[in-house]
């Protein structure tokens, strides 16, 4: 997941980061460098083998799901060869900024798969419920026992140091845990492949390089970014994503006077406003209408012109909010326009027709939801006064009070800091989430953001996680429960029933496709979430 076009964006504008695994093993042979450690984030494995089933008996799902898990993961293993370490990870239980993702994706899914039955006469070929691809569901359960009789002990036939595999019964997401492992093991002059490559994943080996520079992030080439691939990649094999050259054409880009690595933090940084798995993005800043550019164009002006001047120390590594401030000041003052200018790009959409004859014209016409129905942007309307208070009451449902906007900004501001900790060090608060679909104005948050370095959270010695049935009982649709014990999924509809909508709606203003969208419905208060953990543990 992650920053939504950004691996499309990276592709475009930095075509040197691209490698084949032709050029890794002609390499080798000439120079005995081979790679030592073979980290793979393997969840994204298991909805891949899912999906690439012919149809099957529903009986057999499961089984043939495992079998091709288990021949993918043998198969990179055989392709790179590492000679260090295999470390194989799964998502466990997530902290619930995490779970609160998946609550969302896993309503979506539901809410995608009723509608492609009832309207757009299309039906999954094999008809398996992905959300059993989560911790504490009976398939997890045994796709972690096959796992573990298959790859635990297994060094001596990969030919390999040491190989860990870490499944969904241990907390932590899949790449957190391989990135922890990274910190505490790895030697500068080691070569690191890291399977997956959404933009988290990006993200986490840029923060991460300081530990190896050595690092390329692996995945086979989906066909509709083949073509834009500028090395030749064979239909059954990977391409790499060199960091490192990637990092060096990040800073040429940013192309500042007092130019320094430490300034690849800083871009990580900037690129939480574009959105992540945790937080969402500024309507006035989208990656596809020149996004990264404007945030670096801004950066560049306010502190990659200047001496010492970062968000991020590069001493404590503590983010510095001065610096934060001065540059959310910049953004605030060019806020209106930016919105405004949005609107206009969007506003070319407002009389486009898609047809709706066939089933693959209805359902474009469905993904292009929020681009064709704008109801909430119409009303905001940034080119009539009082905008700001109708962004917040639309978006929020709250008036532009002071109290209001101060809950939402240091909401926010939190956020900022518990993205940063959880990519660079830990999950320094389990049961935080930011609690809103929209950022607030920058006009706004740069009144609450203070002008010196100070922490928001004090990290937990003893964290509570929740059990792998809680979990499941927050982030599952009412139509996905029976991947819960019987007696369990009874005990939350009779105590917890209305927290389970049938029918909920959705907000979608200033995203582009419908996947993006926000469902609406009443979140489980987190008091209420202690006591389920209570029952169901």
């Amino acid at each position: 997941m992650g920053i939504p076009a950004y691996f499309s964006y990276i592709i475009k504008n930095y075509a040197n980061i691209i490698r084949s695994l032709q050029s890794f093993l002609l390499n080798s042979q000439e120079t005995s460098d081979s790679f030592t450690h073979l980290y793979m984030d393997c969840n994204s494995i298991v909805y891949d083998s899912y999906y690439e089933l012919e149809t099957v008996n529903p009986e057999n799902i499961e089984t043939l799901v495992i079998e091709r898990v288990i021949q993918k993961i043998e198969y990179y293993i055989g392709l790179l060869k590492p000679t260090s370490c295999i470390y194989i990870a799964f998502d466990g239980v997530a902290p619930f900024a995490k779970m609160y993702q998946q609550k969302m994706r896993r309503y979506k899914s539901s809410f995608i798969t009723n509608m492609n039955n009832e309207f757009m006469e299309k039906e999954s070929k094999n008809k398996w419920n992905t959300s059993s691809i989560t911790p504490g569901t009976e398939f997890m359960h045994k796709l972690s026992e096959q796992l573990n009789f298959h790859f635990r002990y297994s060094e001596n036939r990969y030919n390999c140091k040491e190989v860990i595999v870490s499944c969904s019964d241990e907390p932590g997401e899949g790449e957190q845990k391989l990135f922890l492992h990274l910190r505490r093991t790895i030697q500068e002059t080691d070569q690191i492949a890291v399977y997956g490559l959404d933009s988290d994943l990006i993200m986490l080996s840029i923060f991460h390089l300081s530990y190896c520079k050595n690092t390329y992030i692996f995945r086979e080439a989906p066909e509709f970014l083949r073509n834009s691939i500028p090395v030749d990649v064979k239909d059954d094999e990977p391409y790499f994503v060199d960091i490192n050259a990637l990092q060096y054409g990040i800073l040429d880009h940013m192309d500042c006077k007092f130019n320094s690595v430490h300034r690849i933090q800083d871009y990580v940084f900037l690129c939480f406003l574009l959105g992540n798995d945790f937080l969402p993005h500024f309507p006035s800043m989208n990656i596809r209408t020149h996004g990264i550019d404007t945030l670096l164009d801004i950066y560049k002006i306010t502190l990659g012109n200047k001496e010492d001047a970062y968000f991020i120390h590069p001493i404590t590594k503590k983010i510095d909010w001065g610096y934060v401030n001065k540059y959310m000041k910049q953004l605030h003052e060019k806020e209106h326009d930016f919105l405004k200018q949005e609107h206009y790009v969007r506003n070319k959409f407002d009389n486009y027709k898609f047809g709706e004859t066939t089933t693959e014209e209805r359902e474009k016409a469905f993904q292009n939801t929020p681009i064709l129905y704008r109801r909430e942007e119409k009303y905001i309307c940034p080119n009539e006064k009082g905008w700001e208070e109708r962004y917040y009451k639309s978006l929020f449902g709250k008036e532009r009070t002071s109290k209001n906007v101060k809950e939402i900004c240091n909401n926010y501001i939190e956020a900022l800091e518990w993205v940063y900790v959880y990519y660079t060090d830990d999950c320094i608060d389990w049961k935080w989430k930011y609690n809103y679909h929209y950022p607030p104005l920058f006009a706004d948050l740069v009144k609450y953001i203070p002008h010196f370095q100070m922490d928001y959270f004090t990290k937990q010695e003893t964290p509570h996680i929740f059990s792998p049935y809680t979990q499941l009982a927050y982030v599952l649709p009412k139509d996905n429960l029976y991947l819960l014990p019987k007696e369990k999924q009874e005990w939350l509809l009779k105590n917890y029933g209305k927290y389970y909508p049938e029918q909920f709606s959705f907000v979608w203003a200033y995203c582009r496709y419908f996947w993006e969208a926000h469902p609406i419905m009443i979140d489980l208060p987190m008091v209420e979430l202690g006591k389920i953990d209570n029952q169901l543990q």
